[in-house]
């Protein structure tokens, strides 16, 4: 397990010093994306779904560009000291939007977001993997647990979900990438430079191909596209801020508030009503997280 970093950020905040505050900024972070995809759920019934991932990652670049524009009064804050990281890292998120955008027009949003939260537990996994971390054998058995609520979620061969639940599977693991490398990158690029190019690549690639799909939209439209963009471009403020403030296998399992905020978003909105194996798969895959959580919170007590 890699040792915490006593750093300071560009805002002067200690790294490592305030866990109940980055715990706080994920599950804010939970909700404000639940309500994201809700909303592009919504613009799907209408508009292509490239057209709405255009949307999410425009508003989203606009606003972020925006603010530290003018919080900053330059442009320093697009200085990437770990361009490849961060094209990667970016590359990862985009792959992960996609394939999510796609499965919740074919799949009740819970059980879309339910499968992507299997990334929380494969964080620890990757982190032990490529950054050192222990990975003990009862984390294994927490992984693998994990996976068995994916499959009850998913049920192949049932003709539930078919082969859609692979949409959100793939975007567990991209996920999963994405969130690692914001852990590696935390030392090596400020959190502006980071939240800004999180989404500034999909934004210039999807500006390029979406005069092939477009479809002139109405004014409420163009509102929930606006919407879309400033839940994303918030909750990876804080996802960033987070994961700059603490170790990424000890906030991985907070980030299950939007799995609860998807359920919520899913009923209120669309009337989707989880089923038993969906609710059984979701607490499998919850409840691994969080013994993977409990026992990294152990180890590091023992350590210290």
């Amino acid at each position: 397990m890699t040792s915490p970093t006593n750093t300071t950020d560009k805002d002067g905040l200690a790294l490592n010093a305030l866990p109940a505050l980055s715990i706080m900024m994920i599950i804010i972070t939970g909700i404000l994306l639940a309500g994201m995809d809700a909303t592009a759920k919504y613009l799907t019934f209408e508009l292509p779904v490239l057209l709405v991932l255009w949307g999410r990652y425009f508003f989203h670049t606009v606003i972020t560009f925006s603010v530290y524009a003018s919080k900053n009064r330059s442009f320093e804050f697009l200085r990437a000291r770990r361009p490849g990281l961060q094209l990667i890292r970016a590359g990862a998120l985009f792959g992960a939007t996609s394939f999510m955008y796609v499965a919740i027009t074919k799949m009740p949003l819970g059980d879309a977001a339910t499968i992507q939260f299997f990334a929380p537990v494969l964080v620890t996994v990757i982190s032990g993997m490529f950054l050192g971390e222990h990975v003990g054998p009862r984390r294994i058995v927490a992984v693998v647990i994990a996976f068995i609520g994916v499959m009850l979620v998913a049920r192949p061969g049932s003709g539930v979900l078919g082969w859609w639940a692979l949409l959100p599977l793939a975007t567990a693991f991209l996920l999963a990438l994405y969130m690692v490398l914001t852990r590696v990158i935390r030392t090596r690029d400020n959190p502006a430079a980071t939240t800004f190019y999180s989404t500034a690549v999909g934004a210039v690639v999807l500006t390029i191909l979406v005069p092939f799909f477009w479809q002139d939209l109405g004014p409420f439209q163009w509102l929930l596209m606006v919407t879309m963009g400033t839940a994303g471009a918030m909750g990876h403020f804080l996802l960033v801020k987070a994961f700059h403030s603490a170790e990424a296998s000890m906030l991985a399992p907070f980030t299950y508030s939007q799995v609860i905020g998807a359920i919520f978003w899913g009923f209120i909105v669309f009337g989707d009503v989880p089923s038993a194996w969906s609710a059984s798969g979701a607490a499998l895959i919850i409840g691994s997280g969080i013994y993977v959580w409990y026992r990294e919170t152990r180890a590091r007590k023992i350590s210290n």
